[in-house]
């Protein structure tokens, strides 16, 4: 991103109260986002700040909470509502939560897990038509390419990364399709794009899906700092972006 187009995006960013609940990745997220914030020539203008500090003050911030238990998706969806709903002075202008990689398995039934996440979303919407609600892709895993998983492809077994990259994809696919009209952090997408734009993608059952940009990949799933930094300095620009819809809509 340009510097002087990060710079408006930061700018706009610290008017507003901007409610992000995650766990896992979504810390990389925010570390990329104050890494570039503090970078910035004013220097730390973004306020970061926990729930509690939130209520206490009216102040435009990043809220940055987290709830929730790994590998059970539904109790961080329940979470985020849950905070909309009983945290009456937290006043977001926008609101977004994000599931991990952790959160969908080949086991994954997506069909009741979108469903619940379709459902959850709709309601907050209509209970709270003040807040400007948006949306976050389930995050990816690297394509292992060791021995095991070489053999296992080529007879036909189930490579467990690539199966859960599958059904992350069919989530975020839904996810994009229901809420379209909605603003999406398509945070998959960027997860895969390389610095020169080239995409990470890999072939299962002759469709292609996404993977997490090794260049980006601290491990198998969490980003390292070029990685916090290109998806930091993108979601920056989707808040301020969501700020600017917000506002023209008023």
């Amino acid at each position: 991103m340009a510097m002087a187009q990060l710079a408006s995006d930061l700018a706009e960013a610290r008017q507003g109260r901007i409610l992000f609940s995650h766990m896992s990745v979504g810390a990389n997220i925010i570390d990329g986002i104050k890494r570039l914030d503090a970078e910035s020539p004013e220097g730390s203008g973004l306020r970061v700040v926990p729930l509690k500090q939130a209520i206490a003050s009216q102040a435009p911030a990043l809220i940055d909470i987290s709830g929730g238990r790994n590998m059970e998706p539904k109790t961080k969806i329940d979470f985020f509502a849950a905070t909309i709903r009983s945290e009456t002075r937290l006043k977001p202008d926008l609101a977004f939560m994000k599931l991990c990689y952790v959160d969908i398995s080949p086991r994954t039934d997506i069909d009741d897990l979108f469903a619940y996440y379709r459902n959850t979303l709709e309601a907050l919407k209509r209970e709270h038509p003040e807040i400007t609600f948006a949306h976050v892709t389930v995050p990816l895993t690297t394509w292992p390419t060791g021995l095991k998983q070489r053999v296992y492809r080529l007879i036909g077994r189930e490579v467990w990364a690539d199966a859960s990259n599958a059904k992350r994809a069919e989530f975020n696919r839904r996810l994009k399709e229901r809420f379209g009209s909605d603003l999406v952090f398509d945070l998959a997408r960027l997860e895969a794009t390389a610095p020169d734009g080239h995409l990470t993608t890999f072939e299962q059952g002759g469709h292609r899906y996404f993977a997490l940009y090794p260049g980006y990949a601290e491990d198998d799933g969490h980003l390292n700092d070029a990685g916090q930094r290109a998806v930091g300095s993108a979601a920056i620009r989707f808040i301020a972006e969501g700020l600017q819809i917000r506002r023209s809509a008023r």
